[in-house]
C-alpha cells in the first residue's frame, strides 16, 4: 500500500509540474523516449539471446541422438542419419565428422557448397564445445557446435547465418543500426542486416549510439544491440512542435495513470513479501538414495508456497522473482528454521542423515549466507555436519573469488558443498575445481536418455570420470526408471534422487519414510548423545 502511494503521490507531483517552461517540459520527454527505446533495445537483445538458446539447445539434441546412433563410423546409416538431421531442421548447413586435427571424415552433402575450417573454440562442458567457422572463400564467419565423442572423434554441426537470430531490427531502425553476437573472449560473428550503412564496419563508426546488450547463462556468447541515437529521436522531432498543447492534456493522462495504478493490485515481488510474512513458504523434502545397498542418505530441500485456501504452488510461479529482488536470502533463512521444526529431533537421533538447501548466485554477494547457517544451527538439533549447499546458476556468479571465500567458510563450519545441474550452467564444470566441491549433482537432462539399450552417455560418463578424478561424491537428479539405477551404478555413482524413489514430500510424510527406513534402533548413536538417542 506504501508503494503504491508513493507511485500515486509522484504521479500527481508530474501532474502538478505541467505548467513549467516549454524546455524543461521538452526535456522531460526527451528522456523518457531515450529510456524506453532503450528498453526496447534491450527487449530485442534478450530475444536474440533466447533464439540462439533454442537453437543451440536443439543442435545438442541433434548431436547427442546422432552420437548415440554411432554416426562415428560414417558408414551408409550414418550418412542417412545425417541427411535426415539436415532435412528435419532448418537451423544446420551441415553435419560432419570430424578427427581430433578437424579433418572431415564424412559429410551429409546436401547443402554444403563451401569450404568451412573450424577456428576458434570455447568449452561448454565435458562434451560440447562452440566454435567459429570461416568460409575460406569468402571469410564469412558462422557458428559451430563440437560434441566430442571419443579421443579421436567429434561430431560438427555447421549452423546456416540466417538461423542465429540477428535479424530482429525493427524496419525503420534497420539502415542505421546492427546486431551482432560474440563469444566471451571478443570473437564475434556476422553483423547484420546487410542493408545497414554500417554492415561490416566497426562498431565503433556508429557515433552517438544507443547500445544494449545480454549475456546467455548457457553458452559463452552475447549479443550487442547498437542504433544511431539520430534515427530513433527522429520521431521526438515533430513533439517538440506540439509541446506546449500537449502539456495540458498530459497532465490529465498522468493524473488517470495515477488513479489507474492506485487501484491495480499488489506486483509479484510484493506479493512473494506478503507472502513470507504469513509464513506461506514451506519446506518440502526429496529423498537421496544410496543405489547400492538401497538406504537413505537423506533430503534436498525445495520450497513448496502453500496459500491459505490450501493450494501449494511450484517455484517456477515465484522462485526466479525472489532471486531477482533479493528476496530470496530471507526466503532460505525461513526455510532453515522450517527443517529444524519439522526434522531436528529425526536429524539428531540420526547424524548419517545429510539435508539439502538450495543456494543461488545472490547468497554469494556478502557473508550473511555464513552468518545465518552459523546462527541458525549452531546448538540446533541438525549438525554443522549435516548440511549441504548446493550452489545453483540461475544467475553466474559475478565474484569467483568471493564465492570461493564463501565456500570454504561454509565447509569450514564442517558443511559440504555441490555443485548442483552439473554441465548445464553459466560457469560449467571448470567451478568444479576452482570453487572446491565436494559433491557433483549429474543433472535429470543427462539421466533422461538413458534406457535399457544405453551402453554409453557420453556426458554423464564424463561427469562421473571427472567427479572421481577430483574425489568427488556424486548424486544423480531426476532418476525414473530402473534401467537408469542400473546404468548409474555400473558406472560407479552411489547415490540419486528422482520419482522412482520419491517425489518432493511435505514434513509429515518424510519424516514417516525416515522412520519406517531407519528405526531408531538402526541409526547410529553419537557418541556425545547416547541417552536421546536411546529415547
Amino acid at each position: 500500500m506504501r508503494a503504491r502511494s508513493i507511485k500515486f503521490a509522484a504521479l500527481i507531483a508530474c501532474a502538478v509540474i505541467a505548467g513549467v517552461p516549454p524546455l524543461g517540459f521538452v526535456g522531460f520527454l526527451e528522456t523518457n523516449a531515450t529510456q524506453r527505446i532503450e528498453e526496447d533495445l534491450a527487449g530485442y537483445a534478450d530475444r536474440v539471446i533466447e533464439h540462439l538458446e533454442l537453437t543451440l539447445d536443439e543442435a545438442v539434441l541433434v548431436l547427442t541422438q546422432l552420437a548415440e546412433a554411432g554416426v562415428v563410423r560414417c558408414d551408409p546409416a550414418s550418412m542417412e542419419a545425417m541427411r535426415r538431421a539436415i532435412f528435419d531442421s532448418y537451423l544446420l548447413r551441415e553435419i560432419a565428422v570430424v578427427d581430433a586435427a578437424g579433418t572431415r571424415l564424412c559429410s551429409d552433402t546436401i547443402y554444403h557448397t563451401e569450404r568451412w575450417t573450424l577456428s576458434r573454440d570455447y568449452a561448454v562442458n565435458a562434451a560440447i564445445d562452440v566454435a567459429v567457422v570461416v568460409d575460406e572463400a569468402t571469410f564469412q564467419r558462422s557458428l559451430a557446435l563440437r560434441y566430442r565423442v571419443g579421443e579421436d572423434r567429434m561430431v560438427v554441426a555447421y549452423f546456416a547465418p540466417n538461423s542465429l537470430g540477428l535479424d530482429i531490427l525493427p524496419e525503420q531502425w534497420r539502415n542505421n543500426g546492427l546486431a551482432r553476437l560474440a563469444l566471451t573472449d571478443g570473437t564475434e560473428f556476422p553483423t547484420v542486416p546487410r542493408q545497414s550503412a554500417f554492415y561490416g564496419k566497426p562498431p565503433e563508426d556508429i557515433e552517438d549510439a544507443l547500445v544494449a546488450t545480454a549475456v546467455s547463462n548457457r553458452y559463452p556468447i552475447n549479443a550487442v544491440v547498437r542504433v544511431a541515437r539520430a534515427t530513433v529521436m527522429q520521431d521526438f522531432q515533430s513533439i517538440k512542435a506540439y509541446a506546449l498543447v500537449a502539456m495540458s492534456v498530459f497532465a490529465a493522462v498522468v493524473l488517470g495513470i495515477a488513479v489507474y495504478i492506485a487501484r491495480r493490485g499488489p506486483t509479484t515481488s510484493d506479493d512473494i513479501a506478503a507472502g513470507m510474512r504469513k509464513g506461506e513458504f514451506i519446506p518440502y523434502y526429496q529423498p537421496v538414495i544410496n543405489i547400492s545397498n538401497g538406504r537413505l542418505e537423506g533430503c534436498e530441500v525445495l520450497v513448496r508456497r502453500r496459500r491459505r485456501d490450501g493450494s501449494i504452488e511450484v517455484p517456477a510461479a515465484f522462485i526466479a522473482q525472489a532471486e531477482i529482488d533479493g528476496q530470496i536470502v530471507p526466503m532460505t533463512r525461513q526455510l532453515m528454521h522450517s527443517v529444524i521444526n519439522d526434522v531436528g529431533e529425526l536429524y539428531a537421533r540420526r547424524p548419517q542423515l545429510t539435508v539439502a538447501f538450495n543456494l543461488c548466485a545472490q547468497h554469494f554477494r556478502d557473508d550473511e549466507i555464513v552468518r545465518d547457517v552459523d546462527e541458525i544451527f549452531s546448538g540446533s538439533p541438525i549438525r554443522p555436519s549435516q548440511l549441504v549447499f548446493e550452489v545453483t546458476e540461475r544467475f553466474p556468479l559475478a565474484d569467483f573469488t568471493k564465492a570461493k571465500t564463501i565456500i570454504a567458510r561454509l565447509q569450514a563450519l564442517g558443511a559440504k558443498v555441490a555443485l548442483d545441474d552439473a554441465g548445464t550452467g553459466h560457469s560449467g564444470l571448470a567451478a568444479l575445481h576452482r570453487l572446491g566441491m565436494d559433491i557433483v549433482k549429474i543433472d535429470k537432462l543427462f539421466i533422461d536418455p538413458i534406457d535399457a539399450s544405453t551402453t554409453q552417455a557420453p556426458i554423464v560418463d564424463s561427469l562421473v570420470a571427472l567427479a572421481k578424478s577430483f574425489g568427488m561424491a556424486m548424486v544423480a537428479e531426476g532418476v525414473e526408471t530402473l534401467d537408469q539405477v542400473n546404468y548409474l551404478r555400473a558406472k560407479g555413482v552411489d547415490q540419486a534422487q528422482g520419482y522412482l524413489f520419491a517425489p518432493p514430500l511435505p514434513a509429515a510424510s518424510f519424516a514417516a519414510l525416515v522412520a519406517a527406513m531407519i528405526p531408531l534402533r538402526d541409526a547410529p548413536q553419537s557418541a556425545s548423545e547416547p541417552e536421546r538417542a536411546a529415547g
